[in-house]
C-alpha cells in the first residue's frame, strides 16, 4: 500500500463508510423499516480504482460496489433513500434497493440481470473512444456474471472493435450458492486460463491492496493510452450472506466461513493506517465520527416522504409534438417507395447530427443491408454506418451504451424473427431506462426491424411481426408503417421523440409503387400514437396495421359494390395506439373487425377488441381475422391460408354485415403461356426490364436465358419456363413491370405452363354478396303513438338571371355550348341579377310556401337554414329569414343555420325528423339558399358552366296534421369523408373561386352515392330494386348517368336548364317529379356534397303529392 497518507484515508473513509452502511441496512431490515439489502463486505477494494479516474470517464457497476460509489463521490444518503425507496432517490422509489445510478458522476442504472452492464459499457466505450480527453469505461462483474452469454458477447466485442473498457471481475468463488471455480472462462476445469479472446487476463488478490493498487493502475493506463480494452481478474471474499434473503451458513462450511474473514479488505486498510502511525484510539475517532455521518444520512432519509405516484413509463414527447400537423408527403408527386423513403431519412438525419450512428448486421455498402434500406449511406458516411455481429443482443446493448453518452443510434435488426436474441436488452433496459432513473437516463435507440410475410420465399424464422409482444413492453414505442409517407414521418418522429422506438417496417411494402411518396421526406412528419383513416364509412369498422392493409383495402372496395362503406383505419402506431379514432369509428358502425399478421392468442388486436368492448359504451359486434397459432409456412399458398388474405378478410366482415357471400368458380386459362417477370428477393415488387434476349417468332425450350431484369438488389437472369414458340413480348427494355405480370407469350401447353409455375401472389376471385333481409323499420314510437314524418309542401325560386352556353363560350377557345352539353347536359342555368342574394332568395322561396299553406312563421317550431354560401355569418340565415317574414315583429322560436354543402337538405331533412319525432305535433322549416355564381372564375371551364343560383322552402311536420304530405321519409343516412379543400373549395366571398379537382369528385360522386343510397336502403329493409325513381343531387348529368347505371334504377334529372345549385338541387327536382308519381312509390334521395359530405333516405309519395 502507499505510505501517502491522505490517500489511506480517503479509501478507509470509502471503505469503512460501505461497512457500516451494511450494518445499518441489516439492522433497519430487522426492523421492519427496509425490505432489501445486498451487502457489499468484502469487495470495498475495487474503491482504489477511483484513484485513477476523471469525470470524463464512465462507471457500470457491480451491485456489492458500494465502497467505489463513495470513492466516487455518491452522497451517503443515497444509499438510504434507495433502501427506504423515497420520492427524491436516484429512482424515485422504483429500483430495487443494491442497484444505483448518479448520472453527474457517469455511474449508469444497475440493474437484476447481470451481465446486461457489459454490453452497455462497451458501447459507451465505443462512443467516446475518440475523445479528445480520451475517457475510458469501467465495467464490473461478479464471477457467475462472466457466465452470462451477455458478458461474453460483450468482451468479443470490445476486443474486435478495440473499446476502451476495463472489465473487473470480482471473484469470490460464488454464484449464490453455486460455486464457481472450474465454471468460468478464466478458471478451466484443466486450469487458470492467461487469455480471453486475445485478451490478456490480469490476476490480482483483491486484499492485497498495494498489488491492487497497482493492477488498477496499470489497467486504467493501458486502456487510457492504447483506447483498447483491459481484463482485470480480483480474488476477493464475500463476507456476508448474498442477500438479507440468504443464509450462507447452510451452503458453506464453519470453517470455510471462519478463514474467510481474515481476508477482509477493510483491515487491510486498518492495519495500513497503524503501520503509518496512526494509533488505535484516533482510528477508533475516525470511525466514530463515520459512524455518526451514517446515522445523518438515516435520519435524513427517514424524513423524506415516499414518492407520490409509480412514474411515467416513457418520456413525454416535445411539446412541438401537440401541434404538429401531419405531413405525409404530396400526393401529387409520389416518387419514392417505402424503401427509398427510410434510405432518404436516415441520410438526412446522419448529414445534420454527427451523433447519428447506424449498426446492423450487413448494413455497409456494396449490400447496404439485406433489402437496401442503407445503400449508400456508408459510403457517404464511414464510420458512422457499420456492420455488427451476428448478435441481436449485442447490436442493442451496444446501441444503448452509446444513447447514454448522447449519440443517437439506429439498430437494425435484419427479421422481426431475430427479436427474441435481444429481447433481454429491449426488456430489461431499453423499456425501462428512462422509469427507473426516474428520466435521470435515456436511450432513445430506434430499432429498425424488417417483418412479415406474404412474399414467396418467406417462411418461418423470416416471416413474423412480434408487435403484440413488444407492445407489451412498458417504456418504447412500437410503429408499424404501411406506406412510405407514414414510414418518413414516423422515421422522423422517432429521432425527434428522444423514445427508444421499435420501428417495424413490412419487407413486402418497402418496394410498392402504389405507396409512394414524395421527395421532401424532411418535411414528412407524423406523430405516434394517431391512426389513418384510409377509407371512411359507417357500416363496419375494419382496423388493421402493416401489410394486411392492402387485403383490407381491397375487401373494402368489393363491399363497397355491394352497398357497405368500411371505415378503414391504418394504426401505424401500436405503442401508443389511437383509442379514441377507434372508439369514434364504432361507435357509429357498432361493428368491428381487426385485421392483424401476428399470433391470434395473445395478439395486439385482442387489445383493440377488449378496449372496445371496455369503453365503447354500445353493444359492438367484433371479430378478428389473425394469423393462426402456428408458424409461418414456406410454401406459399399455404402461408396465405395461415395470415389474414382476402378471402378470410372478406368472410369475416360479409358475417358481421349480414351478406352471405359466395365465389365465383375461377375460369380455366386456355391461352397462350406467359414467362412473368421474377425478382431477385421477397422484398421486390417490381424490376425494370434491361434486355429481351428472344423476338416474336422464336422457339425457345425450358432453361433457355430470356430476358434480364434490374431488381432492387441485383440483377436477376430469367429463363423460360415452357418449351414453344413466343408470340409476343408486351415489355420494351427500360420499362418498369410488376414482379409477376408476363414478359412474353409463348404458344405452349398452358396445362403444362400451369404445372411448371409456381404461385407468388394471392388469388382475387369474385366475390358474390347477397345481403340477407333485414327487418322492416318501425315507425317511431312515442307513447302509444306511432309518428311517420313527412314534408307536406316545397316552394323555390331561381336566380334571375338565364345564362346559355352561347353566353359563356367566349371564355374558352377550345370549347363550344355543345362541349358543356356533352360533358354536363346544362343548356342554360339561373344566376342573381345585381340586388339579388342568398338571404333575398331565401326569403322569397319562404314566403312563398308559407302563402301556399296558408301559414304564418308563427306557426312554425324551428327554422333550418342549409347554406354553404351565406353572407353574413352572425346573425345566422335561418334567423334573418325567420325575422324578414314575420308579420308580427320577433318571433319566438329557435333558428339556426347548417353547412353540408349539396347535402344540405338531406343533413336538414335528418335534424328536422329528430325534432318532429320528439315534438309530434311542431312544424319545422327547412330552408335552402346558395348563390355560386359570384363565386366563379369565368376562366375554369370545369366550375363556371355547372354552378347556379336558386332557394326552396320545405315544411316538414308529423303526419298528424290535417293537410295531407307529399311524402313521408325514413331516418336519413348521414356520411361522409372529411378533407381539407383540395378536392372542392368555396371561399367566402371576395376571397377566390371555387376550384374543384373534378376528376376525384366525379369518382368520389358515384361510389359514394350509390353506396350511401344503398346503406339507405338497407336500414329499411329494403333493396335498390325496391326503389321506384332516384332523386339525386343535380351535380352533373354525367354523375346522374352513372349513379342510374350502377343502381339498375332511373334518375330524375332537371340540371339541363337549371344548372347546379348545390343544397337546393334535391327540393327543385322533387317538384319537378312529384306530380309524375303515385302514392306509395318509393323514392331514393342522394347526395354528395363539399367536406365531404354524404347523404340518402328513403321517401315515400303520400296523397299530397
Amino acid at each position: 500500500m502507499t505510505s501517502d497518507i491522505p490517500t489511506m484515508l480517503r479509501l478507509h473513509r470509502a471503505m469503512f463508510l460501505a461497512r457500516e452502511i451494511d450494518r445499518v441496512e441489516q439492522d433497519l431490515v430487522k426492523q421492519g423499516l427496509a425490505h432489501f439489502h445486498v451487502s457489499g463486505a468484502g469487495h470495498e477494494s475495487t474503491a482504489l480504482i477511483a484513484d485513477y479516474l476523471g469525470q470524463q470517464d464512465w462507471l457500470h457497476l457491480h451491485y456489492r460496489d458500494k465502497a467505489l460509489l463513495l470513492a466516487r463521490g455518491l452522497p451517503l444518503v443515497e444509499f438510504f433513500r434507495s433502501l427506504l425507496a423515497t420520492g427524491p432517490s436516484h429512482s424515485a422509489g422504483r429500483q430495487m434497493s443494491a442497484h444505483y445510478s448518479a448520472r453527474e458522476l457517469n455511474v449508469a442504472s444497475m440493474v437484476g440481470p447481470v451481465g446486461n452492464n457489459a454490453l452497455h459499457a462497451v458501447g459507451n466505450a465505443q462512443a467516446v473512444k475518440f475523445h479528445p480527453d480520451s475517457p475510458v469505461v469501467i465495467c464490473c462483474v461478479g464471477d457467475g456474471t462472466t457466465q452470462q452469454g451477455e458478458f461474453l458477447e460483450a468482451v468479443g466485442e470490445a476486443v474486435r472493435t478495440g473499446a476502451p473498457v476495463v472489465f473487473v471481475i470480482q471473484n469470490n468463488n460464488w454464484a449464490i450458492s453455486t460455486k464457481t471455480p472450474g465454471q468460468t472462462f478464466f478458471d478451466l476445469p484443466t486450469g487458470p486460463a492467461d487469455s480471453f479472446l486475445g485478451l490478456p487476463i490480469r490476476r490480482v488478490d483483491g486484499v492485497d491492496l498495494a498489488a491492487t493498487r497497482t493492477a488498477f493502475e496499470t489497467a486504467v493506463t493501458h486502456t487510457r493510452a492504447t483506447r483498447g480494452p483491459s481484463l482485470l481478474l480480483m480474488e476477493l471474499e464475500r463476507l456476508s450472506d448474498h442477500t438479507n434473503a440468504d443464509d450462507q451458513a447452510l451452503y458453506r462450511a464453519a470453517d470455510e466461513l471462519k478463514s474467510g474473514k481474515s481476508r477482509d479488505p477493510l483491515e487491510a486498510i486498518r492495519q495500513s493506517l497503524r503501520e503509518s502511525q496512526m494509533g488505535d484510539a484516533a482510528l477508533a475517532q475516525l470511525e466514530t465520527s463515520l459512524i455518526a455521518e451514517v446515522a445523518a444520512a438515516v435520519v435524513e432519509a427517514r424524513a423524506e416522504a415516499v414518492p407520490e405516484t409509480a412514474g411515467a413509463a416513457k418520456a413525454p414527447y416535445p411539446a412541438e409534438f401537440a401541434h404538429a400537423k401531419e405531413y405525409r408527403g404530396d400526393a401529387k408527386a409520389p416518387n419514392l417507395t417505402m424503401r427509398e423513403a427510410l434510405n432518404r431519412v436516415l441520410r438526412d438525419q446522419l448529414a445534420a447530427n454527427r451523433e447519428v450512428h447506424l449498426l446492423g448486421q450487413d448494413i455497409e455498402d456494396p449490400k447496404g443491408d439485406v433489402f437496401g434500406v442503407t445503400k449508400g449511406l456508408s459510403t457517404a458516411f464511414p464510420g458512422r454506418v457499420r456492420n455488427a455481429p451476428l448478435s441481436e443482443s449485442t447490436i442493442v446493448g451496444t446501441s444503448i451504451g452509446r444513447a447514454l453518452t448522447g449519440q443517437r443510434p439506429v439498430a437494425f435488426i435484419q427479421f422481426a424473427d431475430f427479436l427474441p436474441l435481444g429481447f433481454n436488452q429491449i426488456i430489461s433496459e431499453l423499456g425501462s431506462m428512462y422509469w427507473r432513473t426516474d428520466g435521470s437516463w435515456q436511450a432513445p435507440v430506434i430499432l429498425m426491424v424488417s417483418c412479415g410475410g406474404y412474399k414467396a420465399g418467406l417462411g418461418p424464422f423470416h416471416a413474423q411481426t412480434l408487435e403484440s409482444i413488444l407492445a407489451h413492453v412498458p417504456g418504447i414505442d412500437v410503429v408499424m408503417p404501411s406506406s412510405a409517407g407514414d414510414a418518413a414521418g414516423l422515421l422522423n418522429a422517432a429521432f425527434q421523440s428522444k423514445r427508444p422506438t421499435v420501428f417495424l417496417y413490412p419487407k413486402s411494402g418497402l418496394n410498392l409503387s402504389d405507396r409512394r411518396t414524395s421527395d421532401d421526406t424532411a418535411k414528412q412528419f407524423v406523430v405516434p400514437g394517431k391512426a389513418r383513416a384510409v377509407r371512411q364509412g359507417n357500416d363496419l369498422t375494419l382496423v388493421t396495421w402493416g401489410n394486411p392493409l392492402t387485403q383490407s383495402l381491397l375487401a373494402a372496395e368489393t363491399l363497397s359494390g355491394a352497398g357497405a362503406e368500411l371505415d378503414v383505419i391504418d394504426l401505424r402506431s401500436i405503442s401508443p395506439w389511437d383509442e379514441d379514432a377507434v372508439l369514434r369509428s364504432v361507435r357509429r358502425s357498432k361493428r368491428l373487425l381487426v385485421v392483424h399478421e401476428d399470433n391470434h392468442t395473445a395478439g395486439f388486436g385482442a387489445e383493440v377488441m377488449a378496449t372496445v368492448m371496455e369503453k365503447a359504451g354500445i353493444p359492438v359486434s367484433a371479430r378478428r381475422v389473425t394469423r393462426d397459432d402456428i408458424h409461418v409456412p414456406f410454401q406459399f399458398e399455404r402461408q396465405i391460408d395461415t395470415l389474414p388474405s382476402y378471402r378470410r378478410i372478406m368472410a369475416a366482415a360479409a358475417a358481421l354485415l349480414e351478406f352471405d357471400l359466395a365465389w365465383e368458380a375461377p375460369k380455366l386459362d386456355t391461352g397462350p403461356a406467359a414467362i412473368t417477370a421474377i425478382g431477385s428477393g421477397p422484398a421486390d415488387d417490381e424490376v425494370e426490364v434491361v434486355e429481351l434476349l428472344v423476338k416474336p417468332g422464336d422457339m425457345i425450350k425450358t432453361g433457355d436465358l430470356v430476358a434480364v431484369v434490374e431488381a432492387t438488389k441485383a440483377a436477376v437472369d430469367v429463363q423460360a419456363t415452357v418449351t414453344g414458340k413466343v408470340l409476343s413480348i408486351p415489355v420494351e427494355p427500360k420499362q418498369k413491370i410488376a414482379v409477376g405480370a408476363p414478359l412474353m407469350f409463348v404458344e405452349a401447353d398452358a396445362s403444362v405452363a400451369r404445372q411448371q409455375a409456381t404461385v407468388t401472389a394471392e388469388r382475387i376471385d369474385k366475390a358474390i354478396l347477397k345481403r340477407r333481409s333485414a327487418p322492416q323499420a318501425a315507425p317511431v314510437s312515442i307513447g302509444r303513438a306511432e309518428v311517420s314524418v313527412g314534408v307536406a309542401g316545397i316552394a323555390g325560386v331561381t336566380g334571375a338571371r338565364k345564362v346559355h352556353n352561347a353566353d359563356l363560350k367566349g371564355n374558352w377557345q377550345t370549347r363550344d355550348a355543345g362541349d358543356i352539353v356533352k360533358l354536363t347536359g346544362i343548356e342554360s342555368r339561373r344566376w342573381v341579377q345585381p340586388g339579388e342574394t342568398v338571404f333575398s332568395l331565401a326569403v322569397s322561396a319562404t314566403q312563398k310556401l308559407l302563402d301556399e299553406q296558408q301559414l304564418e312563421i308563427g306557426d312554425i317550431d324551428l327554422v333550418i337554414a342549409a347554406t354553404g354560401t351565406p353572407d353574413v355569418i352572425t346573425p345566422s340565415l335561418a334567423c334573418r329569414v325567420a325575422d324578414a317574414v314575420s308579420t308580427v315583429g320577433r318571433t319566438s322560436l329557435p333558428a339556426y343555420d347548417i353547412n353540408a354543402a349539396c347535402s344540405g337538405y338531406l343533413y336538414a331533412l335528418a335534424q328536422a325528423r329528430d325534432y318532429v319525432t320528439n315534438n309530434p305535433s311542431a312544424r319545422v322549416l327547412v330552408v335552402t339558399s346558395e348563390v355560386l355564381s359570384p363565386l366563379l372564375d369565368q376562366n375554369d371551364f370545369n366550375t363556371a358552366v355547372l354552378f347556379a343560383d336558386a332557394a326552396t322552402a320545405s315544411l316538414v311536420q308529423g303526419t298528424g296534421h290535417e293537410q295531407p304530405t307529399l311524402f313521408t321519409f325514413a331516418q336519413p343516412t348521414i356520411a361522409g369523408a372529411p378533407e381539407s379543400g383540395e378536392l372542392l373549395s368555396v371561399p367566402r366571398a371576395g376571397e377566390g373561386y371555387i376550384k374543384m379537382n373534378g376528376r376525384e369528385v366525379f369518382a368520389d360522386a358515384v361510389r359514394a352515392m350509390s353506396a350511401t343510397l344503398t346503406s339507405a336502403c338497407a336500414a329499411e329493409g329494403i333493396t335498390m330494386d325496391d326503389i321506384d325513381l332516384m332523386v339525386p343531387h343535380q351535380a352533373n348529368q354525367r354523375i346522374i348517368d352513372a349513379i342510374a347505371r350502377r343502381s339498375g334504377r332511373p334518375a330524375h334529372s332537371i340540371i339541363r336548364n337549371l344548372g347546379n345549385t348545390s343544397s337546393s338541387t334535391i327540393p327543385l327536382a322533387l317538384m319537378d317529379a312529384l306530380p309524375s308519381t303515385k302514392p306509395g312509390d318509393r323514392l331514393g334521395l342522394v347526395a354528395f356534397g363539399g367536406g365531404i359530405t354524404y347523404a340518402a333516405a328513403i321517401a315515400t309519395v303520400g296523397s299530397g303529392r
